[in-house]
């Protein structure tokens, strides 16, 4: 074994470390944010939680917290382009650096297409599409000076398949696909990785309307070859993997965590 390769192979340990960088997690307080925050944190990271619920900011900090790191809870409206300048500010003066930005903000409006309004419609686009544009395009500006940066943006097993009387959410996660591939290229020469997590249902209370629904429960695990929706552990993985330096040649990826649902 070479002396470079040796060198690689001994350092294999410290790959999915994420010792002393600072993460900015937005949507910090809901159930998939929250907890791969929490995985961030365990694996080393700084956590700046943040979104328009700052009581739950405060409990995801404490938690954080507890793991031994450093947070800062920030409430913030992502469609407001102005809150999300000001909380890049305010991480820079406290940390002087963003390593790490997990998008994770995100809505639903479940009704037939002939009685959806358009301010519904808008809704679910402005934050789960227009909402990540902005961040990305912030938080983007500190990782082109720095010449570095993790981008992971939420996306869904829906920005590949459409569904019912939901026209708006897949449209928004297809739009989050391409929004990812875009900026991965764009940002690929200055060492600045853009990636997704496209999970399939994973149980939050953004969802449980619909899995606490036997029929509905039945026919969406049915699609699932390995028998079960999600769980939010399932996504810690594939996280702290598209954090770490573990990734550092995968940019523009989405990668679907769904028990086997987009293979089937």
């Amino acid at each position: 074994m070479d002396d470079k390769l040796k060198e690689k192979v001994e350092g294999v340990s410290s790959l999915f470390s994420l010792t002393d960088r600072v993460a900015v997690i937005a949507g910090g307080d809901g159930g998939l944010a929250r907890g791969m925050g929490l995985a961030l944190a365990a694996a080393g990271a700084h956590i700046v939680p943040i979104s328009i619920n700052p009581p739950g900011l405060e409990a995801v900090a404490e938690d954080v917290r507890a793991l031994g790191r450093r947070a800062l809870p920030l409430g913030v409206d992502i469609t407001r382009e102005a809150e999300v300048e000001e909380m890049v500010r305010r991480v820079m003066e406290e940390f002087g650096r963003i390593d790490i930005l997990i998008n994770s903000a995100g809505t639903v409006i479940i009704k037939p297409t002939t009685e959806y309004a358009v301010e519904e419609w808008e809704k679910v686009i402005r934050i789960n599409l227009e909402g990540m544009f902005i961040c990305c395009k912030h938080v983007g500006k500190v990782m082109v000076k720095q010449k570095r940066g993790k981008i992971i943006n939420m996306s869904s097993v829906r920005g590949l398949q459409g569904r019912a009387n939901d026209p708006s959410y897949p449209a928004s996660k297809g739009g989050v696909n391409l929004l990812t591939k875009s900026l991965a290229i764009e940002w690929a020469p200055l060492g600045i990785t853009v990636n997704a997590i496209a999970p399939t249902f994973i149980r939050t209370e953004l969802n449980t309307f619909i899995l606490d629904d036997p029929k509905q429960y039945a026919a969406i695990v049915s699609r699932i070859p390995m028998g079960r929706v999600g769980q939010v552990p399932d996504l810690f993985g594939a996280a702290i993997f598209l954090a770490s330096s573990a990734s550092d040649f995968i940019t523009g990826h989405i990668l679907y965590v769904d028990g086997g649902w987009t293979a089937a």
